[in-house]
């Protein structure tokens, strides 16, 4: 192969690309806008501790694609045990939902409710077929109105910024699914035991380095085959015409330099592409990508004086009363992640791009946080050591009612465009997980090198099932 393909963005999606076209013989470069290699899948360091862009993690149901990241780790790849949790009015509950909790911990009165709510939508849906359209439809014509109120409604409109009856109900067929009622109300009279097996019990993640050491290793695997991954590198203007790209220009160390290359792979957010082609599409186009919003989430890292804070993967906080949307603790994913007798937190805070939050003095956020997880119990006087934010710009695509409208549209311009292919979460704006970039990133360099067609790309992570895992782990995975 003497093909030269330009990627444009070196995230796990581009990266996974660049390392299978790379050993196949293309000339591979790829244009990163950051300091460092990883994307969203990045991970940070300060002293002995590593920080990862929230919780990232990996595993599969494809066993070549296992196989192929087993190959490429090592024995550097750790399997790590997942065990979560939902801090829902003063107490903390499995996730998934067990009978013994909503026994002991629930309010009576309140778990009755959740249970009645639930049957009687059980019972409408199988006489009347529901109308959906949002995530609130989905959830309450699924669960009832009782745990939507006191859970999926208050969480997803702290996700989303917007109220869950604005956003699609095709996030939801895809992230919640694995919950099921009726399975929690056989485990609670004793004929269920297991985890539902679409509950993912353990992942892979690195054992030093944190998730962004996969993507370290990509970029590696690249340049050990030839290949050249240019930092600070910001894609300015992309030249089109009838049938693709002819040239990507891009600013690095103040200077402004064009690549030209016989395929572009573009995994950078679908509506800044838009905005960069040249010349100018239609207004249509401009004012469809305009519209196409990302949710940000800006993290508070908090070094502690303390072995252990809790024994958990995530804990969910879904009440409005706390800025903070979820915790993790990064010792619980890997014991590498901070020294021994110490440990850290990483809390992530939703937020909009340029908003209060994202542009909050750092020490306020922090006092406020720190407040917070007294309120929630989970710091007690322990010894702050050291704290600090991290930002996420493009975090989540918002799936507003109209998304597939959206999208399709913008997927028009890419019709004509043979030597274009855009692939993961920023560039397809489409909510998909870490496995499913690595995924997208080797079918395109199929596309490439063997014919695979396009159209096998794009259907990766559009499928209506939850992105979860099977029992044994061997599941997809995902923040």
């Amino acid at each position: 192969m003497h093909k030269r393909v330009v990627i444009l963005g070196a995230g796990p999606a581009g990266l996974s690309a660049g390392w299978k076209l790379a050993e196949k013989g293309c000339k591979v470069e790829v244009l990163e806008l950051d300091s460092r290699v990883g994307g969203l899948c990045k991970s940070y360091y300060y002293k002995d501790y590593t920080f990862d862009l929230g919780g990232h993690r990996f595993i599969s149901k494809d066993p070549e694609l296992v196989n192929d990241i087993q190959e490429l780790m090592g024995d550097e790849l750790y399997v790590s045990p997942r065990k979560s949790v939902v801090r829902l009015k003063g107490k903390y509950f499995y996730y998934p939902l067990a009978g013994k909790d909503l026994i002991s911990k629930m309010n009576p009165l309140t778990s009755a409710k959740c249970f009645a709510d639930y049957l009687y939508v059980s019972t409408k849906n199988r006489l009347v077929s529901p109308k959906e359209v949002s995530l609130e439809d989905w959830v309450v014509n699924r669960f009832g109105r009782g745990l939507y109120d006191i859970y999926f409604g208050p969480y997803s409109e702290k996700l989303w910024g917007l109220p869950p009856s604005k956003i699609s109900k095709d996030w939801a067929a895809q992230r919640i699914s694995l919950l099921n009622l009726w399975d929690v109300f056989l485990r609670l009279l004793g004929k269920k035991s297991n985890a539902p097996k679409t509950y993912a019990t353990r992942f892979y993640y690195p054992f030093k380095g944190g998730i962004g050491r996969m993507c370290d290793r990509m970029a590696e695997r690249i340049t050990s085959n030839g290949g050249s991954i240019l930092l600070n590198a910001a894609v300015t203007r992309v030249k089109m015409n009838g049938k693709g790209i002819e040239e990507v220009s891009y600013r690095q160390d103040g200077k402004e330099k064009t690549i030209t290359g016989d395929i572009f792979i573009s995994t950078i957010p679908l509506p800044e592409f838009v905005r960069s082609i040249e010349p100018a599409v239609g207004r249509r186009y401009v004012e469809v990508a305009d519209s196409m919003k990302f949710r940000s989430i800006r993290f508070l890292n908090i070094l502690i004086d303390k072995e252990r804070i809790s024994e958990n993967t995530w804990i969910y906080i879904p009440e409005g009363k706390f800025k903070v949307m979820r915790i993790q603790e990064p010792k619980n994913w890997s014991p590498n992640n901070a020294p021994p007798e110490k440990t850290s937190l990483i809390l992530e805070i939703a937020c909009n791009l340029g908003d209060e939050i994202w542009n909050a003095d750092e020490d306020g956020l922090a006092r406020h946080c720190c407040d917070e997880l007294r309120q929630l119990g989970l710091l007690n006087g322990e010894r702050i050591n050291h704290k600090f934010t991290t930002r996420v710009a493009h975090a989540y695509p918002i799936y507003t009612l109209d998304y597939h409208t959206k999208v399709n549209t913008i997927y028009e311009l890419f019709d004509g465009a043979k030597n274009l292919i855009p692939i993961g979460r920023q560039g397809l704006y489409r909510y998909n997980n870490m496995d499913h970039s690595i995924k997208m990133g080797f079918l395109a360099a199929r596309h490439i090198t063997d014919g695979l067609p396009k159209e096998d790309i794009f259907k990766i992570a559009s499928e209506e099932e939850a992105f979860e895992a099977d029992e044994d782990g061997k599941g997809k995975s995902g923040r």
